[in-house]
């Protein structure tokens, strides 16, 4: 084997090494937070200077930026932060993320063995905190790995001219350099993988200090493609973000390309080596970004969230809350489930309206609900198996089977409505049945039902052991109801075969009541848990 090939193959190796470092550290480090973490997280950001605050730490501990904006997409989803306030959560990410470079700008990568043998024990033979904190390791380990199997692929590339003729054309046409930066981050996903690299040539004495600041630049505006890309085919809160961060980076960077000669005098003139420049550097594009738009973080939400609008709006039966990236983060992502199923019990509510009390022939939302009804509740279902809850976590535990135990209703629910209901009711059943009762008790039955289903959703949306209790009485006033009809259509069933299809329809609705019941049931043992 070649020496080039072998050097090649060591700089991609390297580089997957170090993004499969930082994919596993985020995802040790969003599961490591259970139920008391989202309190106090709660708290953290109700100001906007503790929001900045917390987007750096949360960026600079996970070494990256994607999980600041995940629990900042999440607690606008849940309704626990505004989106101004994600937005300064995300300029404070911005800032924090710097925090790899600087680790890697140490020259402790030849150590990396050595933490990746300490966290695999702690990861094999720990428990509870021990286990956790050794997985966030084991990722940084593979982070440090990643940058001393860079530094082996790059060496032997140093003693060729055509790659020091390279370097020297990086460092003269900064344009190009900022360019080449800009796409490899967008291709790569990873601003944190290209400083890696620019640290390793740096250290290893390749990279001219004029190539610099257009490697930052390159690499700081590149960062907003993916979140862009990711956030117009994602909800309406993560394009609003996506979009923000893209003006917001982009902008950082036009603003300061006017000085980029005086600049690169002045990094140039500064002491101490290429590495701790290229640190420097990157902190102060950051920070300066982040100073002149944090006044304006509240119009720079508003401009966002107008052009978000008009990227179109989501599916009926599109999930609003639910977010894959955020199954790693089990308090949060049950706080989305939480509000999906809110979301889901909405709808039916609406359609259990329009089936029991609008005529629903010809009528679209009769039409378009069973089966949002069913999709909503199917995503909320996979949704729920994804949640993988610590075992030594019993706060979330409770909280994830509470919900569980609501879930399995909500699907429930969902089948009845979207099936054999659903085509009774368009065969016109329910007006036949109407019609055979008469008005008085038809009026009675509805009443009654919906009474009953309300009170048990609310009961769940609102986490109201309260209403749980009122549903339970409706749900015996309609079980008498039920036996009382049921008695009178029995009679006349053997000689009129066409009240068959109505005792179905009957039968559908009671079981519909039978199961939101359930439902309430949930929250009543919530309570009950809780005390």
């Amino acid at each position: 084997m070649s020496a080039h090939l072998f050097s090649y193959i060591n700089i991609l190796g390297g580089l997957a090494l170090f993004l499969y470092g930082v994919e596993e550290t985020t995802a040790a480090f969003g599961s490591s937070f259970g139920g008391r973490s989202k309190d106090l997280m709660v708290r953290f950001t109700r100001k906007k200077p503790l929001a900045f605050l917390f987007g750096v730490l949360l960026s600079a501990v996970a070494q990256g930026s994607t999980v600041a904006t995940s629990f900042a997409i999440g607690f606008v989803d849940v309704g626990m932060l505004s989106f101004a306030g994600s937005v300064v959560v995300m300029m404070g990410a911005s800032v924090g993320g710097t925090f790899v470079t600087f680790l890697l700008s140490l020259d402790i990568a030849a150590f990396s063995p050595l933490l990746f043998a300490a966290s695999l024990l702690m990861v094999r033979f720990g428990r509870g905190k021990t286990y956790r904190i050794g997985n966030m390791l084991q990722g940084l380990s593979l982070v440090l790995l990643g940058m001393f199997v860079l530094k082996l692929g790059v060496g032997p590339l140093l003693s060729t001219p055509g790659f020091a003729e390279l370097a020297a054309h990086a460092g003269a046409n900064s344009l190009l350099t900022g360019l080449a930066a800009f796409a490899a981050t967008a291709v790569l996903q990873s601003s944190s993988a290209v400083m890696a690299l620019a640290v390793t040539l740096a250290t290893s004495g390749a990279m001219p200090v004029t190539a610099v600041l257009p490697v930052i630049f390159g690499a700081h505006a590149g960062s907003s493609v993916t979140v862009l890309i990711a956030g117009l085919s994602g909800k309406q809160n993560a394009r609003k973000l996506g979009i923000c961060t893209f003006v917001y980076k982009v902008l950082g960077v036009l603003i300061l390309l006017p000085a980029l000669p005086w600049l690169q005098g002045l990094l140039s003139g500064a002491a101490g080596g290429l590495a701790g420049k290229i640190v420097l550097a990157q902190v102060g594009v950051t920070l300066f970004n982040a100073l002149v738009f944090y006044p304006f973080a509240d119009a720079l939400a508003r401009f966002s969230g107008a052009i978000a609008e008009r990227t179109g709006r989501e599916r009926l039966a599109a999930p609003v809350y639910l977010d894959e990236d955020l199954l790693e983060i089990p308090s949060l992502a049950i706080l989305l489930l939480s509000k999906e199923m809110i979301r889901l019990a909405n709808y039916i509510e609406m359609y259990c309206q329009v089936l029991f009390v609008s005529a629903p022939n010809g009528d679209k939302t009769f039409q378009e609900l069973p089966g949002a009804i069913r999709e909503l509740s199917e995503a909320c279902e996979e949704y729920m198996y994804g949640i993988h809850i610590p075992s030594d976590d019993d706060v979330l535990r409770e909280n994830y089977s509470t919900v569980s135990y609501s879930m399995v209703s909500f699907r429930q629910m969902a089948k009845i409505l979207s099936g054999e209901l659903r085509l009774l009711a368009e065969a016109g059943v329910g007006g036949q049945l109407a019609r055979e009762l008469g008005k008085t008790t038809w009026d009675e039955l509805t009443r009654v039902a919906m009474t009953d289903i309300r009170l048990a959703l609310r009961a769940f949306a609102l986490a109201d052991v309260d209403f749980a209790a009122v549903a339970g009485k409706y749900e015996r006033e309609f079980e008498e109801l039920d036996r009382r009809i049921r008695l009178r259509l029995g009679a006349d069933a053997l000689n009129r075969r066409e009240l068959a299809p109505l005792v179905d329809f009957l039968s559908q609705i009671f079981l519909l009541v039978k199961t939101s019941l359930e439902i309430a049931r949930g929250e009543a043992y919530r309570e009950g848990t809780a005390r």
